[in-house]
């Protein structure tokens, strides 16, 4: 095989790896890059005039310059990697059902949590639970496992737990026979499934459609529709059941200080559902009654 012809395929490869374009570099990177390189070859000594030239020195000149741009793009990408949790990656169809829609982020980039408040910013949350907007970015997500999560999971994450801290806010203000603020917290659990969170992932949630093996099931977001119900009836009594048996399997996960008690009593991993909803009943009398 011919060597330059080797070299030239070689330098393709590389070149092609480190292609911004390919990789996602932004402008201002690839312009910052393009000034680097063009100071690098500037730096270079001329070439003495008169003095014969061989291939050889032309071609380890064109070697070492081509290595200099592989360098600085395949730095700016990697720089890019680690600053920004954008990747510009998006699932395919396929991949959709199985880890939810839009954009692909990466938890352990520098920026994740601003990113992540951007995301979920038209979810809200009771002035009293602002704390589980932030346990869910550093814990749910950051110690979650490895690998990205994408915008359209997110978004829904946050707001399973918006919805679980309403459903809770709208109980102590029962309790505390405040009914403006129980109508106030009534009226946002009314509109939470017809959030956009909820049906980018869960178009027509339901609490009970027939699953596999004959069981009935609720769909992604289905769950929230027997704590609508109860909360709309003004069935206290209803919502703490559901609260205490972990319906739905969001309102135990996203409450960290619930989260905090099993946490510390690890033995609680042995009991029964039904004995820990014992457990979470005398937490929940204690978190407000």
């Amino acid at each position: 095989m011919n060597p330059d012809s080797l070299a030239k395929t070689d330098l393709g490869a590389l070149l092609e790896a480190a292609d911004p374009a390919r990789r996602g570099v932004a402008k201002n990177e690839l312009e910052g890059i393009l000034d680097e390189l063009g100071a690098a070859i500037t730096s270079v000594p001329p070439l003495v005039r008169g003095r014969p030239i061989r291939r050889g020195t032309l071609k380890s000149r064109a070697v070492l310059l081509i290595g200099v741009a592989v360098i600085a793009v395949g730095s700016a990408v990697a720089t890019g990697a680690v600053l920004s949790a954008h990747t510009g990656s998006y699932p395919t169809k396929a991949e959709v059902a199985m880890g939810g829609p839009g954009e692909a982020l990466d938890p352990e980039a520098p920026d994740f949590r601003q990113v992540a408040l951007e995301v979920a910013s038209d979810i809200p949350y009771p002035v009293a639970y602002e704390s589980w907007r932030d346990f869910l970015i550093s814990d749910e997500i950051r110690t979650g496992g490895d690998g990205l999560v994408s915008t359209g999971a997110l978004h829904g994450w946050f707001a399973a737990s918006a919805y679980c801290a309403w459903v809770r806010d709208w109980r102590q203000a029962d309790l505390a026979e405040d009914t403006a603020a129980a109508a106030a917290a009534a009226s946002v659990i009314s509109k939470a499934p017809s959030w956009r969170a909820v049906t980018d992932e869960d178009p027509h949630p339901d609490p009970s459609v027939q699953g596999d093996g004959g069981f009935t099931q609720y769909t992604l977001f289905g769950w929230m529709l027997p704590y609508r119900q109860a909360v709309l009836a003004g069935d206290r009594g209803r919502v703490e059941h559901l609260l205490a048996s972990g319906y739905g399997d969001k309102c135990w996960t996203s409450d960290p200080q619930w989260r905090e008690q099993m946490a510390t009593h690890l033995e609680w991993g042995s009991l029964s559902r039904a004995e820990l909803g014992r457990r979470y009943e005398l937490f929940l009398a204690g978190a407000g009654s």
